[in-house]
């Protein structure tokens, strides 16, 4: 009985010990995915990336960050590509 209970207090001593405290550094300005690209669409600042729903009528500026407002899906909404 004795021994578990040493055994107990041994290995969680252990485990809380092991276990390296890390924080976060705070961030001065928000950080972006990396997958997507900060652009401006139609006026207003967004993130983009492949895939996302798009405008027809900004279209021109999707293009000047490298993607094209083209695919449709079966409901008949845009997407970038």
């Amino acid at each position: 009985m004795y021994r578990r209970l040493a055994v107990l207090l041994v290995s969680g001593s252990l485990a809380t010990i092991a276990v390296p405290i890390a924080q976060a550094p705070a961030a001065s300005s928000p950080i972006a995915h990396s997958a997507c690209r900060s652009a401006t669409i139609g006026g207003v600042h967004k993130c983009i990336a492949r895939g996302q729903f798009c405008s027809r009528a900004h279209a021109r500026d999707y293009t000047r960050y490298g993607l094209h407002c083209t695919k449709r899906d079966r409901n008949g909404r845009y997407h970038l590509q």
